[in-house]
């Protein structure tokens, strides 16, 4: 899955999860942020492909599927728009270090294969999302999540630490609220959460929540599982192991760490 407290600049290794497949890839910034295991579209004016500084559009329907849990959104707050008039969404994140971001949006609507790819440069943390293939395919906040991530160092650990974005398209300031969106490869029975603030040294420390079952009853393969996360009062990067049981196999395992700024 994409991947914590020390910044890298350019060359940084960008290690990113796909609903089929994973892949890590050594990603300069100035280089194209395109996904290479997208299968384009050829002539399609709407097909992923480089549009300026990012990468974005629908692609060929990937061959095979997987039991994977794909961390499909996460986000302190995201503003509801008009899909049919939307200019552009303004992206804002707050990170423990000045490294490079990588923004990442996953089609959420079911056999729908849309992504949006953008890397960032070390010491900014906005980014402009121009909302015409938003427009052209219809899009709005519910068939699309947005991830953020980083590589950061706290012990003898470098790992992928997302960082929750604020995706507005007016001057809104709303409170925090970290809200996940996960899509399961399989059908899956229950799907439980923990919850830890990591020390300095990479250690876990005293968990906050441990093996609380979401409790939803319904969790088909290949569509969004919402939910929001506890209130968090200690700024730091905190670890969240997300555990399922699967309909027709056996559990799987999703491990998270995530940036709080203890904003607001």
């Amino acid at each position: 899955m994409p991947p914590t407290l020390r910044g890298i600049a350019f060359g940084v290794l960008l290690c990113f999860a796909l609903p089929s497949q994973s892949s890590c890839a050594q990603v300069d910034t100035h280089k194209n942020p395109c996904d290479p295991n997208l299968k384009q579209l050829g002539e399609n004016p709407n097909g992923y492909k480089l549009r300026g500084d990012r990468c974005e559009g629908i692609y060929v329907q990937p061959v095979s599927g997987t039991t994977a849990l794909l961390v499909a959104s996460f986000t302190e707050s995201y503003e509801d728009y008009d899909p049919s008039a939307l200019g552009e969404l303004s992206i804002e994140w707050s990170s423990p270090t000045e490294a490079p971001v990588r923004l990442r949006a996953y089609a959420l609507r079911e056999k729908l294969y849309y992504q949006m790819d953008a890397i960032v440069d070390a010491g900014n943390a906005a980014y402009v999302w121009p909302g015409d293939i938003l427009n052209a395919l219809h899009l709005s906040k519910w068939d699309v999540g947005l991830v953020g991530f980083i590589q950061y160092s706290f012990g003898q650990e470098n790992r992928t630490v997302y960082v929750p974005l604020r995706i507005r398209h007016k001057d809104r300031k709303p409170a925090i609220r970290y809200q996940m969106v996960l899509v399961p490869g399989s059908e899956l029975t229950e799907v439980f959460l923990s919850l830890a603030l990591v020390g300095s040294d990479g250690k876990l420390q005293q968990f906050l929540i441990s093996d609380r079952p979401l409790r939803k009853g319904y969790y088909p393969a290949e569509r969004g599982i919402s939910f929001d996360l506890p209130a968090l009062t200690k700024p730091g990067v905190y670890y969240l192991e997300i555990g399922a049981t699967t309909k027709y196999g056996g559990p799987i395992t999703q491990r998270v760490w995530f940036y709080h700024a203890g904003r607001g």
